[in-house]
């Protein structure tokens, strides 16, 4: 039983470690838009063709349906208009790092 423990708990440790490089990778290779206000901060990596991840604390984000929109009108507009909607609805602003 304890080494069915020990397997299984390797297991989710290598899962755990698998994902924390693969977030590391994206947010590596890709530009980001982070925005900061006193309300909360969000930072939006992406490429030239899509949107790759997000990191945010206070601030609600729908990461999926923003993905869809951001192809729709393409990468560099969504960013101009996130920029924009995030400086007029709160205290901050953004920067492109």
């Amino acid at each position: 039983m304890k080494k069915v423990l020990m397997i299984i708990g390797g297991i989710v440790v290598g899962f755990i470690v698998l994902l924390v490089v693969l977030f590391l990778i994206t947010s590596a290779t890709s530009n980001k838009l982070v925005c900061e206000s006193q309300e909360g901060k969000i930072t939006i990596m992406y490429n030239e063709k899509t949107l790759t991840g997000y990191t945010a604390s206070n601030v609600s984000y729908d990461f999926d349906e923003q993905k869809k929109y951001a192809e729709e009108i393409g990468v560099e507009t969504y960013i101009e208009e996130f920029s924009k909607l995030f400086s007029s609805k709160s205290t901050g602003s953004c920067k492109i790092k």
